[in-house]
């Protein structure tokens, strides 16, 4: 059989390789092939939702619940997955996901998906280089003011060099966030726009729900700091402020680590996990070159236990299409991947010897051939107990990659188990998700100088589409997991 799976990015020049070894281990015991489509990233949620509207068959497709996962799920277009988990007929996947990572990670009381992450948060961190912080007589970037110093030096000293490139859809990301911890508010995920839902000191009642652009009295009756409207909203005068240092072109910008390895700019925003490859790519194209990671999150610098707030769900998910008729081939061939150490590093990280070499039990280390198979891990492989570290990163990035898979790193979020019901609203959604769409990238990338009263234009218009609808709604089904002893 040849399950057809869905994928997005760049294919790795190795992958046939890597499918052909795959196959002939395998072909006794699964006799399986894949069949990879790798969409634009931009363009992976639509082509996904023309293949689930159109009964197109899939086997296997990348889905999460920043994408399209919840409202997928509440459409019909996966497969339920119970039966193949604590399934003594699929070892591997019984060993390899937990009852608790699974329980965290159900939708409506069901699994939908093969949840995946190597940890229960990947440290947001910038890229700089660490040749030019040098340069230009610096110490290394330990606050958000040496960042902003040596972007300045980089746009005084290195013409025709962006000092920071941003993706167009992220922009500043989560640079500038506020670092508190949160017990009686959380943002709701699997809507948009973004909901911030607010409990009682006791956790039982919901007083409130606010989005961007809500009026003054949307906050008026909530406990402080609550009560600014803006209070979740610092980053946006930030980045009006730091759009000076972006690309003119920033908003049409799919992967700006491009630039950032070939030496066309000088900081990139990215996760903490990538670091030893974006090393590897930058030195390939400039030897002389070389990265350091700066975690905008003082609290993670730190490396402060309990300092990461986290509900346990995994944030990217493999699902398996109703149109797929593979269902049980499909789940065999993820429990083959799942039973062993070496079946998960030969897709995780290719061939042993040529694309990586062991490091021990827990880290591996790179090769000249490492850059032909850089596969998109979280989207196909991760696991918290199978994904290897990378042990050619410096000291301080594997203190970091340790701290963030330590379980007292983390507390736990208010409404970790819950998970918004999309159905009742989704004609609603259906207009407000591109109003939000439109807006979001400007306000991240620091292009909307005057962001309040844009925000405010923003939400009148939503207003007109349904807003109040789905704020009822989510209020509703908050309260109902609260009344139903929810946490």
């Amino acid at each position: 059989v040849t399950l057809k799976v869905m994928l997005f990015g760049d294919k790795p020049v190795d992958m046939d390789k890597v499918l052909q070894k795959f196959e002939a281990d395998t072909k006794d015991k699964l006799n399986t092939k894949l069949d990879i489509e790798w969409n634009p990233n931009a363009d992976h949620k639509q082509k996904l939702t023309l293949k689930m509207t159109s009964g197109e068959a899939v086997d296997a497709a990348f889905d999460a619940p920043w994408m399209s996962l919840n409202n997928n799920v509440t459409l019909g277009y996966y497969q339920e997955l119970d039966k193949y988990f604590n399934n003594d007929e699929y070892p591997g996947l019984k060993k390899a996901f937990s009852e608790d990572f699974l329980n965290a990670n159900k939708i409506n009381g069901h699994i939908y998906s093969i949840p995946l992450t190597n940890a229960f948060y990947d440290i947001d961190v910038v890229y700089i280089r660490k040749d030019l912080r040098e340069k230009y007589g610096m110490e290394p970037i330990q606050s958000y003011e040496d960042l902003q110093k040596y972007l300045d030096n980089v746009q005084q000293n290195e013409k025709g060099m962006i000092p920071f490139a941003l993706k167009g859809d992220r922009g500043f990301y989560k640079l500038f966030n506020i670092e508190d911890k949160f017990t009686n508010a959380k943002l709701i995920a699997g809507t948009s726009p973004g909901f911030y839902v607010y409990l009682s000191e006791d956790g039982k009642k919901v007083i409130g729900a606010t989005t961007l652009g809500d009026d003054a009295s949307k906050y008026a009756n909530l406990p402080a700091p609550y009560t600014d409207p803006y209070y979740f909203y610092p980053q946006y005068d930030k980045a009006v402020e730091w759009n000076k240092y972006v690309q003119k072109d920033v908003l049409s910008e799919k992967d700006p680590s491009i630039l950032f390895v070939g030496g066309k700019s000088a900081a990139n925003e990215s996760t903490i996990n990538g670091a030893a490859q974006i090393r590897q790519r930058l030195k390939s194209a400039l030897p002389n070159a070389d990265i350091e990671t700066f975690v905008y999150n003082s609290h993670m610098r730190n490396l402060e236990p309990g300092a990461i707030g986290t509900d346990y769900k995994a944030w990217n998910d493999i699902v398996i299409p109703v149109t797929s008729k593979n269902a049980d081939r499909t789940m065999k061939f993820f429990d083959w991947l799942f039973s062993s150490q070496e079946n998960h590093d030969l897709l995780e990280l290719g061939i042993q010897g040529e694309h990586w070499t062991p490091d021990g039990d827990r880290y591996y280390k790179m090769t000249d051939k490492t850059s032909n198979y850089i596969f998109p891990t979280y989207e196909f492989t991760w696991n918290p107990t199978m994904s290897r570290i990378n042990g050619d990163n410096d000291e301080a990035t594997l203190k970091l990659l340790d701290y963030q898979s330590k379980d007292d790193t983390y507390y736990l979020q208010p409404l970790s188990g819950f998970t918004f019901n999309v159905e009742p609203v989704k004609s609603e959604l259906a207009k407000l998700s591109p109003i939000a769409a439109q807006f979001d990238p400007v306000f991240k990338s620091g292009l909307a100088k005057d962001w309040k009263d844009t925000a405010a234009k923003m939400n009148k218009q939503m207003a007109s589409s349904g807003l109040e609808k789905v704020r009822q709604e989510l209020i509703n089904q908050v309260q109902a997991f609260l009344d139903a002893g929810g946490k």
